[in-house]
């Protein structure tokens, strides 16, 4: 089966989503919130239609619930998912860890 123009990977989709989620990951470092990206925008797998994922590592407890907020701000409409590393199963949590990158070493 080929793929369509909407999930056809191109390098201006992932420049895009790569450059939104490195400032979203900025603005909550700003914040004292530790975030990587995991998934498929990781992996350099990301395309037209991809969500991006974000691991928060820590944060303070106060900012918890705000943090998708402030995600959703800089990802201009990107779908997106974040999950909290103290949320995780410590069985699964290594899965997390292994495959996180920062955004800042995003290709």
């Amino acid at each position: 089966m080929q793929e369509t123009g909407s999930h056809a990977q191109t390098p201006a989709t992932r420049e895009i989503a790569t450059r939104r989620v490195r400032e979203a990951v900025a603005a909550l470092a700003d914040l004292g919130v530790s975030a990587l990206v995991t998934g498929s925008l990781a992996r350099g797998e990301y395309e037209a239609g991809s969500d991006i994922d974000l691991l928060v590592t820590s944060c303070p407890p106060h900012l918890k619930y705000a943090i998708e907020g402030i995600v959703e701000d800089h990802l201009h409409g990107h779908r997106f998912d974040v999950v909290y590393q103290d949320e995780i199963p410590p069985w699964k949590l290594r899965h997390f860890r292994e495959r996180a990158v920062d955004a800042r070493d995003l290709a």
